[in-house]
């Protein structure tokens, strides 16, 4: 009986026999013990659920915080500062309060608050990068998942296939129609056809668990997509130009250009002085003749930090803005390359789809035309077991190439931002 009609028969028993406690109890108990029916997993389920669980989003997405909270502890560099200064020497003791404000500061304060923006936008873009990565990465695993599970159902209905032209040799070796040679190979191609599959159960379960590490357990059978609304573009460059204008890993690289650039400013402003406004007031110990314990006043600071600290700390900035620069550059040539190599890999596998499916009905009755004619003469054995190879790999191909042909679609629709966190639409499932 099916599950679900079992589940309802036990429910109408309980509202029927609602004052029988002992059959309440076992009704309760076996809907409890019942497994319930496993959905099928959908591919935008798994990247919503890459994207609340995985530890690297997560991780970047605190690093964003804790850039946000260093910007604001910059910004306080604007606001008034207190401080506390005790005196003493062999005569007396004295404590002095003081609240000054910078006036003026060589843009030593704004280069910081600068450092600190982009910081922020660095982390951001890490936090984009990530959930990039993630998505891909869940992308890959699910579309190899179902291919390597087509692979797999093929690989079982060959390993039926030769055990039947085994059992069907091995009857004629046995009533000395044909050759023992031709029992050999039977045998030989069925344990190749055992061995196949075991290779692709090992790649699957690989595949399984690499989704699962980047979307969690996986809860039931994967459902492909019924339609990816991919369009093809006539323009590369356009795609090219799109591809970068979104590409967070581009946004983070520009953001620590701007870093260095405002790192720069703080090194050159810490070979200037500060001006502050102030008040102070004598809050204990002697004071002069003639003074007021409360006093205003302009003052001048100066700290020009130890040795050429401040020159050394230019060249540390120019030096990482070029070295993100030069990052930049050969950033903008790996995306080019990407897009054009999934544009060409689309196209390929685009224009191969229909003849491999040709070619899975052409094969699809070919053993069993091969093996009519070998039982009349016209074929030998090799030539029956070869069509049972080649139907086997039409079906291999086909699985390849569909699913190949959905994975590159779905990374270029990734690589340029009309897939995304809150991007699902292009996926029809």
């Amino acid at each position: 009986m099916h599950i679900f009609s079992l589940r309802l028969c036990l429910a109408r028993c309980l509202a029927t026999w609602q004052g029988t406690r002992q059959l309440t109890t076992w009704v309760i108990a076996l809907l409890v013990v019942l497994p319930s029916q496993a959905q099928e997993v959908r591919l935008s389920g798994l990247l919503d659920l890459a994207m609340l669980r995985h530890p690297t989003i997560l991780q970047a997405r605190n690093q964003a915080k804790a850039s946000g909270f260093d910007l604001e502890a910059a910004k306080w560099g604007r606001f008034p500062t207190v401080t506390s200064d005790l005196r003493s020497d062999t005569s007396y003791v004295q404590s002095v309060a003081k609240l000054e404000q910078p006036l003026w500061a060589g843009g030593r304060i704004e280069g910081r608050i600068d450092v600190g923006q982009a910081n922020l936008k660095a982390a951001q873009a890490s936090v984009q990068e990530a959930e990039l990565n993630a998505l891909t990465q869940v992308g890959n695993s699910f579309f190899e998942v179902l291919r390597l599970t087509d692979r797999l159902q093929t690989a079982q209905e060959n390993i039926k296939e030769h055990q039947r032209l085994h059992d069907l040799i091995n009857r004629r070796v046995q009533a000395e129609i044909s050759p023992p040679a031709d029992l050999t190979l039977a045998q030989a191609r069925l344990q190749q056809a055992f061995t196949e599959q075991l290779q692709i159960q090992r790649q699957l379960e690989s595949a399984k668990f690499s989704l699962s590490q980047w979307a969690g357990p996986l809860s039931g059978p994967l459902k492909e997509p019924s339609h990816i609304a991919y369009q093809r573009l006539l323009s590369d460059a356009s795609v090219v130009e799109r591809a970068q204008k979104v590409s967070a890993q581009r946004q983070r690289l520009q953001a620590q250009i701007e870093s260095a650039q405002a790192q720069m400013q703080v090194a050159k402003a810490q070979g200037l002085p500060t001006v502050v406004a102030g008040y102070q007031y004598i809050t204990a110990g002697p004071m002069a003749l003639g003074l007021e314990r409360g006093s205003t006043y302009i003052g001048l600071q100066f700290q020009p930090g130890a040795g050429l600290s401040a020159l050394s700390g230019i060249q540390s900035a120019i030096s990482k803005k070029e070295a993100a620069e030069q990052e930049l550059a050969a950033l903008d040539r790996s995306l080019e390359n990407q897009v054009k190599t999934l544009y060409s890999d689309i196209d390929v596998l685009g224009a191969q789809l229909k003849p491999a499916q040709s070619l899975k009905d052409d094969t699809a009755e070919l053993v069993e035309s091969y093996l009519r004619q070998y039982q009349i003469g016209r074929k030998n054995w090799l030539d029956v077991l070869n069509a049972l190879r080649e139907k086997t790999q039409a079906i291999y191909n086909l699985a390849d190439v569909r699913y190949g042909l959905l994975q590159s679609q779905v990374k270029l629709l990734l690589l340029t931002g009309e897939l995304g966190a809150d991007k699902n639409t292009v996926i029809h499932e």
